[in-house]
């Protein structure tokens, strides 16, 4: 039994930390992860809708259906400053009125009449969107350490290539119903609604902090709160304190210093570069799938069931290196690994398309190469985009810095769409040499700015080693010193 004086200290052992963590996991990023995969599914459900018959029946002619893909982006671009609204309001009120929002929109998507019409949804679409994915990562910080919270963005992040499986699953079941309503209509509708059932759960389940976490007892909250301000845990499980709650609100000093972060402008080029490939793999990959020669009969719904495995492997992958990455407390080195396999994937479709173009007697050869280069870059990508999120928030000292360092590399970065949803046009089917090259670039480029970073912070943990070890030297003057912030590299 604890005395009343360790009671009223509150100190905890590591089972009862441990315990608070499985609860914020279950509840917190399992709700979390259900809400992306439903926002994922209802922005690239398109993908699916366009081979199910929305092409023919809105006249999608020239460049018209990268513009549907360019409209979302744009809008998600512009409001990428919401990612500060999760500081200023309660999560399960801001929470619950996106996820509806998106869901009514989401919905409406069946009634298009024309192009004109499915434009305006979809840029309708991606500010709903906007409120909500890109500050999942910063509302997770209040709650986890930085040593934890790869895996559990990676966790999160995995809802996109689980539903993007579940799309395939979907679509293909969707597109076998014999209706009245065209197959691509009633795929928007039947998707979309789901959303509205979540948005209403959402109120009553997200909590706006640790404090106010529903499934966590009073105890429970109390770790949950405390476990945030350490650093390190001694060997009696006391900790050391070394930072303090914000509480809600911003503080602005710390928003404009991180403007002058160039880290945050660093990891915002990273994002960009691998959104590219990220952005136009789940809305080109099933019209890629469907324009290869595979050697059977093939229709839709086989290229459907076919976009299914890509992103299973991708779930794993994402799991797999994000627990690594938070095991061994490093970011740069499996970011470096996962864009070297990018890259080769992407370049392995570029090869089977320069291939497809002089060999024509090889296309069962060539679709196996496609395949396998569709199964790398989709593996890897979802995972690079996990890793240069947390990357980011990991090297923020204070709440209001790491919500600022966020919404650059959001705003920056949801740029990288807008070069990737127009990667592959339908002009350079079935080869699309030039999209897979690009996307293999750009995967080069990514894995250079990982390199400069890491020296870059490499070499300022340094710098702050050497004066704390300077002011070890001055502790006769009776000053306190605290231990300085260290990048994670």
């Amino acid at each position: 039994m604890r005395s009343r004086r360790r009671r009223k200290e509150f100190l905890y052992t590591r089972q009862e930390e441990r315990a608070v963590i499985r609860k914020l996991d279950k509840y917190l990023v399992g709700g979390l992860a259900v809400l992306y995969m439903l926002s994922f599914l209802d922005r690239s459900n398109i993908g699916n809708a366009k081979i199910a018959g929305m092409n023919e029946d809105l006249e999608l002619r020239g460049d018209r259906y990268e513009w549907l893909l360019t409209a979302f982006y744009i809008t998600y671009i512009f409001f990428q400053w919401m990612t500060l609204c999760w500081k200023v309001f309660p999560a399960h009120k801001y929470v619950a009125c996106v996820v509806v929002g998106w869901g009514v929109v989401a919905s409406l998507q069946a009634l298009s009449i024309n192009w004109a019409s499915l434009v305006l949804l979809r840029a309708a679409l991606g500010i709903f969107e906007a409120a909500f994915g890109s500050g999942v990562p910063f509302y997770l910080s209040l709650f986890y350490r930085r040593e934890e919270l790869a895996l559990r963005t990676g966790l999160f992040v995995s809802a996109a290539p689980l539903a993007t499986a579940y799309a395939g699953f979907l679509a293909y079941a969707i597109t076998s119903i014999p209706s009245a309503i065209a197959p691509w209509r009633l795929l928007f509708l039947l998707e979309g609604f789901p959303s509205l059932i979540a948005g209403f759960c959402a109120y009553y389940f997200i909590p706006d902090s640790p404090a106010d976490a529903g499934f966590l007892n009073r105890d429970q909250k109390k770790i949950a709160r405390r476990r945030l301000l350490i650093v390190r845990d001694d060997e009696e499980d006391t900790g050391t304190v070394t930072g303090y709650e914000e509480g809600r609100g911003l503080r602005w000093n710390e928003v404009w210093k991180a403007f002058g972060d160039a880290g945050n402008w660093i990891t915002a080029f990273i994002f960009a570069l691998s959104n590219v490939s990220f952005a136009s793999m789940p809305v080109f990959l099933p019209t890629i799938i469907n324009e290869m020669d595979l050697g059977v009969n093939s229709s839709p719904a086989h290229a459907q069931a076919l976009s299914v495995p890509p992103y299973i492997f991708a779930l794993a992958i994402t799991l797999l290196t994000t627990w690594l990455s938070d095991r061994y407390r490093s970011r740069s080195v499996p970011l470096f690994i996962l864009c070297s396999i990018s890259a080769f994937g992407y370049s392995l479709l570029a090869l089977s398309g320069l291939l497809h173009k002089s060999l024509t007697t090889l296309s069962s050869d060539i679709a196996d190469i496609d395949y396998l280069g569709i199964i790398l870059a989709a593996g890897s990508i979802f995972a690079i985009v996990s890793l240069a999120i947390t990357w980011n928030g990991n090297n923020s000292e204070t709440e209001s810095g790491r919500g600022t360092g966020m919404a650059i590399q959001q705003a920056l970065g949801q740029c990288g769409p807008l070069l990737g949803t127009r990667l592959y046009p339908q002009s350079q089917a079935p080869e699309y040499i030039q999209g897979s090259l690009t996307c293999a670039g750009c995967m080069i480029l990514v894995g250079l700015l990982v390199v400069f970073q890491r020296w870059r912070l490499v070499r300022e943990n340094r710098r702050r080693e050497m004066l704390d070890k300077r002011d070890a030297g001055m502790e006769g003057d009776g000053k306190t010193r605290r231990r300085r912030f260290r990048y994670m590299l």
